[in-house]
């Protein structure tokens, strides 16, 4: 579990801002569940390594709990819980924290929080290209193009026709998913190996490596994956991604399948470009989750994206390095007696809507200032006998080292009009 210190906070402050622009400007609803759910609803759902990676826990009347490890299962039973009051299809978003218990490595841990979008209720790929269109938004305010950051599409339904062509019978086919979501991961050898295991023959093991291998559009209008009748889905994609202007972002990667067995239809997956790190974001299609869990079937896309892979992007790749601690104005004394005084302005200037701190021991200048530096305040205020005297304060700006002595009954204006100014 993480520690958040002031300095790293700024950063996932930033994170957190442009998801939530990117959201509130596609027109999603905020939703939001709560962090511990019964653990029956989790595995239900997880399936596979998930469900193995669950904190559970038994509470104090005997009920089997546990920490999500990720928000679907709670999107899902909250919209069952009333489908009558709920405007389909449902867009809706939230921020929430998610625990998993597994080794930790570079840009996994065992909490982060996570970027939920979904669109439930609605069959067209024109959801999931929505919301590929507030991802990249986000990602665009976070000053990272299509030179930074790349989105590989897929439709899992492309590479089941393939596994049948190649003789796979379906009932094998999330099997081999699980393995193929391991491509990059795991050596190309291993990946064979772990097919072969799974039942496939080594022939066809390879078959089916060699045909998933590569990247570009081109493979979808000749070879074995343009007959898939999901590949017009894919295509279709594609073209709302142009239309909508975030087209550079996305490229076709028949090897995008997703390690969950609930995912349906189309997959996707965003990396950074030289694919130095792990998958910053990644999502499909789940049309079957709604029906298998609740009885109710219901359409549905969505997508998650994490902080802990785009913080290391942002601060390793962009140069990002933590902001200096602000305020507006710091107000000091000289000495002792004056605390009462200091007191009173700081709090007229925080009524005025001036951010304000206040340095509660008293000092000669030079100890205040370096203080009020540090603390990042763009103008100081001082008190001492001599200007109290004449009903007034010394104010200084820390940029320039310009002091002036300013009336205390005008020190909130004269300060907002150049804080504002």
């Amino acid at each position: 579990m993480r520690d958040f210190y002031p300095e790293d906070l700024d950063l996932r402050d930033r994170i957190f801002a442009a998801w939530t622009d990117a959201s509130t400007i596609h027109g999603f609803q905020r939703f939001e569940p709560p962090v511990v759910e019964s653990f029956e609803l989790l595995a239900r759902k997880a399936g596979e390594e998930v469900a193995q990676q669950i904190y559970h826990f038994e509470d104090k009347s005997n009920r089997q709990l546990a920490l999500r490890p990720e928000v679907t299962p709670s999107l899902v039973r909250m919209i069952a819980a009333r489908p009558q009051q709920i405007l389909f299809p449902a867009k809706w978003w939230t921020i929430g924290q998610c625990f998993r218990y597994e080794r930790m490595t570079r840009g996994r841990k065992r909490e982060h929080f996570q970027w939920n979008l979904d669109i439930v209720g609605e069959p067209s790929v024109q959801a999931e290209a929505w919301i590929l269109a507030c991802v990249t938004q986000a990602l665009g305010a976070l000053d990272l193009g299509p030179r930074d950051v790349r989105i590989h599409v897929n439709n899992r339904q492309v590479v089941a026709y393939l596994l049948c062509e190649l003789g796979v019978p379906p009932e094998r086919h999330v099997d081999v998913f699980m393995v193929l979501d391991k491509k990059g991961k795991v050596p190309v050898e291993t990946l064979k190996e772990m097919l072969v295991e799974r039942g496939l023959a080594a022939n066809t093991a390879d078959e089916v490596i060699g045909q998933l291998a590569g990247e570009g559009v081109d493979s979808l209008s000749s070879g074995p994956l343009a007959a898939s009748p999901a590949a017009e889905d894919v295509r279709r994609l594609l073209e709302l991604a142009s239309a909508m202007g975030f087209a550079d972002y996305l490229r076709f990667d028949s090897g995008v399948v997703r390690g969950l067995s609930y995912y349906t239809g189309a997959v996707f997956e965003g990396f950074d470009a030289e694919r130095r790190f792990r998958a910053i974001f990644g999502g499909g299609r789940y049309d079957n989750l709604f029906g298998d869990m609740t009885g109710a079937a219901r359409p549905a896309v969505g997508m998650g994206f994490g902080d802990v892979v785009i913080a290391e992007i942002l601060t390793e790749s962009k140069g990002l390095t933590p902001a200096k601690p602000k305020v507006e104005v710091c107000v000091g004394m000289f000495d002792a007696a004056l605390s009462m005084g200091a007191a009173r302005i700081a709090a007229e200037l925080v009524a005025a809507g001036i951010q304000t701190d206040l340095a509660f021991s008293a000092g000669k200048p030079g100890k205040f200032f370096a203080y009020a530096d540090r603390r990042g305040a763009r103008f100081t205020v001082f008190l001492a006998p001599n200007e109290l005297r004449d009903g007034a304060a010394a104010v200084k700006q820390m940029a320039s080292g310009e002091q002036t002595t300013v009336p205390l009954a005008q020190l909130a204006d004269w300060l907002r009009a150049r804080l504002r100014g």
